[in-house]
């Protein structure tokens, strides 16, 4: 088990030390867990402080729990604070100059680095981030015979647990490095993963190797005041993946000005540099060439040229698109070694959680699920949709996160105008953010107001499209009111529904049914029951 002072030392050497106070607290303690949530905090743990929002009392919280030692940043409130608080300044802790790089250090020190053990893919790029992952994902769980590690926007495995992902599209440091580290003890000989350009810009990946990345594409999104200032931070940020990769994979068909960026940084950076697309680039063709791509309803027949050789690959996904997300996948999985009999398999089995998911439902009614959540992926969205289904009424069901990409509600409602028959606004994720401002928000760019709505509980959204999309209302309480049966009027109607009568009645219900029921039943038995009976309530 590390020590307190084995930290010190790593950050010290890391040139992120700023202070501590070792020479008036004991360090030379052990410390076997590490976290910045005060509600994980236990004994032997070691705190960090971290994020603009941070507040006096988390540490206090996780320090009461059983904290041993904190880390915070110079400059910080914490910081100031442990200079005037005597029971703080008591507590042995350390202070760094960079928080961000020094979470991503002590997380690859805690967990002695134990990724270096498997080989790590790494792919980034504005869309196809989720769709090439689980298709490399696919393909290699065939070559290594057992499923590989994954993390995504969708879900995490670690080679034996499977959980949904958790708002970020690459996780916080601590869990993504618990993640890899489980990987390992669990067997895994890769992982394959999405790696956004938030994770790359406040350095969550730094350190991490990869044996093979994949830049899929670039356009503009994420811009504003909470993530990045301007399509150069943004660009720049994803950028950073070769610098940790051993492979790099590029698409050519990229807008021109990025695309040559793309590629003279790849090739600067990374050992070996392949590239993927379906256009030639003046003379240079792509090594992974896509001929032709034949679309059918639910799935691709895809003919690519591998580094000189004619192939065929059934690609088990719809959409034109995922063309490029299958030329990104068959790039880094042959440049691995992988052979092509093998990338064949798993293109024909794979299958993409939330991505061009479609179900068949009575009455003719289509139910597409996809995680679109960018202009550029609403559009091939909806371009496939009207291919497919071109006599076909469409319905749309979709809501914005809060707190960032805020341009992104902009785009939604007017795509939304522009090939929506109905819209139906909801929820997604609001963070801290009033659900109604930010539906509200996308529902002003929708010129055509009656054929939208919002209903901002996900479930009630999705049933009322559907009934919609089966031309049936929404009717429930007209067609009670119109039933002679239950002679019912607007009055009585909402006397019955009056939500009074069904929220904040717990407390009395339970005591009511002590009083009536169990108070009564346990004095009748008390001679039987043999001990003392005391209800607390």
């Amino acid at each position: 088990m590390k020590k307190l002072t084995d930290f010190l030392n790593m950050l010290a050497e890391s040139e992120l030390r700023a202070g501590d106070n070792s020479d008036s607290a004991d360090f030379d303690i052990p410390i076997k867990d590490i976290t910045y949530n005060s509600l994980e905090a236990g004994e032997e743990t070691l705190f960090i402080c971290k994020g603009a929002g941070f507040k006096e009392e988390y540490l206090k919280d996780a320090l009461a729990k059983g904290a041993a030692a904190f880390v915070c940043e110079m400059g910080s409130k914490v910081h100031e604070v442990c200079k005037a608080d005597a029971e703080l300044a008591a507590v042995p802790y350390i202070v760094v100059n960079n928080m961000r790089r020094a979470i991503s250090k002590i997380s690859a020190f805690f967990f002695d680095r134990s990724w270096d053990k498997m080989k790590l893919i790494g792919v980034t790029g504005t869309k196809g981030k989720s769709t090439t992952t689980s298709m490399i994902k696919a393909i290699l769980d065939i070559h290594c015979g057992r499923e590989i590690g994954f993390s995504s926007g969708i879900y995490t495995y670690d080679g034996c647990h499977k959980e949904k992902a958790y708002k970020l599209t690459t996780p916080e440091t601590i869990e993504l490095h618990r993640i890899l580290d489980n990987c390992v003890k669990n067997g895994c000989e890769y992982l394959a993963m999405e790696v956004s350009s938030q994770a790359l810009k406040y350095d969550r990946t730094l350190d991490l190797n990869y044996e093979a990345c994949a830049f899929t594409n670039i356009s503009r999104d994420h811009i504003s005041d909470a993530e990045h200032k301007d399509m150069e931070d943004y660009f720049t940020s994803k950028l950073k993946i070769f610098t940790q990769s051993r492979i790099g994979c590029v698409n050519l068909d990229m807008d021109p000005v990025y695309m040559e960026r793309t590629l003279a940084f790849a090739e600067q950076n990374c050992e070996k540099t392949v590239t993927f697309g379906m256009k030639k680039v003046g003379d240079r063709k792509p090594d992974v060439y896509g001929i032709s791509v034949d679309e059918k309803q639910g799935w691709l027949l895809l003919k690519a040229e591998l580094f000189g050789k004619t192939e065929e690959f059934t690609v088990n996904i719809g959409g034109a698109y995922n063309a490029y997300n299958a030329l990104a996948a068959i790039a880094v999985t042959a440049s691995l070694g992988v052979p092509t009999e093998i990338i064949r398999e798993g293109l024909e089995k794979v299958k993409v959680m939330g991505r061009m998911e479609t179900y068949r439902l009575k009455n003719s009614v289509d139910v597409i699920v996809d995680y679109a959540h960018n202009k550029m992926s609403y559009q091939v969205l909806f371009d496939y949709v009207k291919k497919q289904y071109p006599d076909r009424k469409v319905g749309f069901v979709f809501g914005c996160v809060g707190g960032k990409a805020f341009n992104r509600r902009k785009e939604a409602g007017e795509i939304a105008e522009k090939y929506a028959d109905f819209v139906v606004i909801t929820e997604l994720d609001p963070g801290m953010e009033d659900i109604n401002k930010i539906c509200g928000e996308i529902l002003s760019y929708i010129d055509h107001k009656e054929k939208a709505e919002i209903i901002t509980d996900r479930d009630t959204a999705v049933y009322t499209a559907l009934k919609k999309a089966e031309g049936m209302e929404n009717n429930l309480l007209e067609a009670l009111k119109a039933d002679e049966r239950f002679a019912l009027t607007d009055e009585s109607l909402a006397e019955i529904l009056d939500v009074r009568k069904f929220i904040g009645c717990a407390p009395e219900q339970t005591e009511k049914f002590l009083n009536d029921a169990v108070r009564p039943l346990l004095e009748e038995n008390q001679g039987e029951a043999r001990v003392e009976v005391k209800i607390n309530v």
